[in-house]
């Protein structure tokens, strides 16, 4: 059901490689490792188009003021209002290249969004996909799990990101558990510095520490019992480990899971329509075609782990639009009309440098990547394959790409430096 990884491929800053990872055709020992892999890979090729693109710089702060209105003229809750491009300051003929460029140069990308000052002012769709089509995102997942935790901090389900694995997460934790990760803090889970090794292999982790948490009968009891690699807060490790406890926690401290919790507390205020989304059980690793068939097929799908837990590092699928409404969440600091859905102040700190991994688009903020685009300060949901939402406050502008993994290509991000700011007129 779940093909999985949010990988962004390897962004060494030194250069980057590109692994290839295919869909499965059926549970064969050859399906096993590519399936695996895909899993595996917590973060994946994306990054690639980062470390490729002309665009791609370290992250550095910009002097120029945020576009972002204090008040916007109508909320999207029940869907986005259109615009012509000219009438919210971006050229239309630059955008136009969009019919002929991403045939030509990115066969693999299926969508583009761009929402500038709160209107859809580009919608194009490839290989066949419709607007109400979802998209695996992968890790993109990630970002979204990062705010499920901002909401549970708020409502006071949480006490704060000093609280520890210890606190959250005890009647999971082995009797012989690293005494260390009990120490471990929702903040350094949140950043990546938990101390337990990286499980993505093009962002220098061990692919094989992801396959044998699929192949066990209890994911979270299983990443607990692991011995940390390094001491919590000292280093960066990309984990996709890290996010599937991060949902565990919100399931934990919210009662209720971390799907049901997401439909009541996110995608209700933003009018994402979740109340049919598939919630396979990932009990075997290959899952059988027919379950993997039914999750390509669904709008809307969080697939759960075999205690129940929703995947927290991969296998969110949403359609385009919807993934617009959390960039545009996201770029108005986490208020949603009258409604504040995320604390502003998490936001906040989310999207801005926590720690600093030694590859990869740039700093790493609260499952949120922070980069600069262009001169302008940006930040990212990523995800294998080219799936992106990127978020520039100064020009109030908001992009989704989402690509078809399979096709090894993971550059379809350029195109937000390369095509669509510098359509932008004023």
């Amino acid at each position: 059901m779940l093909q999985a990884s949010g990988g962004v491929g390897s962004g060494d800053r030194r250069g980057c490689a590109r692994p290839h990872w295919r869909s499965p055709a059926g549970p064969t020992a050859t399906t096993h490792s590519r399936w695996t892999r895909l899993l595996v890979v917590g973060l994946g090729c994306v990054l690639a188009a980062a470390c490729t693109s002309p665009a791609r710089q370290e992250t550095t702060a910009t002097s120029q003021a945020s576009a972002v209105p204090t008040q916007r003229d109508y909320w999207p809750t029940a869907g986005w209002r259109t615009a012509a491009p000219d009438q919210q300051g971006m050229d239309p003929a630059v955008l136009d290249h969009l019919d002929t460029v991403v045939p030509d140069l990115y066969p693999q990308v299926r969508s583009v969004l761009v929402v500038r000052h709160g209107y859809l002012v580009v919608e194009r769709y490839w290989q066949g996909v419709e607007a109400s089509d979802g998209h695996d995102v992968r890790s993109v997942t990630k970002s979204f799990v990062s705010a499920l935790v901002g909401i549970a901090l708020g409502d006071g389900k949480l006490k704060g990101l000093d609280q520890t694995v210890g606190e959250l997460l005890a009647d999971h934790l082995p009797a012989n558990a690293d005494p260390r990760l009990r120490q471990v803090t929702v903040e350094q889970l949140l950043t990546m510095t938990s101390g337990l090794a990286g499980d993505d292999s093009s962002l220098g982790g061990d692919d094989q520490l992801f396959d044998r948490m699929l192949q066990s009968r209890d994911w979270v009891r299983h990443i607990l019992g692991r011995r940390l690699e390094t001491t919590p807060g000292e280093s960066w490790a990309y984990s996709s480990a890290s996010s599937h406890l991060l949902s565990a926690i919100v399931a934990d401290a919210t009662g209720q899971s971390t799907l049901a919790f997401a439909k009541a507390k996110l995608f209700a205020p933003l009018g994402i329509a979740a109340d049919d989304a598939l919630e396979p059980t990932v009990r075997h690793w290959p899952p059988p075609p027919a379950e993997w068939a039914a999750y390509e097929r669904a709008p809307v799908a969080w697939p759960r782990d075999p205690q129940g837990y929703h995947v927290g590092g991969v296998g969110l699928r949403l359609p385009a639009r919807e993934l617009a409404k959390l960039g545009y969440l996201y770029l108005n600091g986490g208020r949603w009309d009258t409604t504040q859905v995320v604390p502003a102040n998490y936001v906040a700190a989310s999207t801005r440098p926590q720690s600093e991994p030694s590859r990869g688009p740039g700093d790493y903020g609260y499952q949120w990547w922070v980069t600069n685009e262009t001169g302008h300060d940006s930040f990212r949901a990523m995800g294998f394959g080219g799936q992106v939402i990127q978020v520039i406050p100064d020009l109030d502008l908001v992009v989704v790409i989402t690509s078809d993994p399979d096709q090894g290509r993971h550059d379809g991000p350029n195109l937000v430096g390369a095509t669509i700011v510098p359509a932008i007129t004023g």
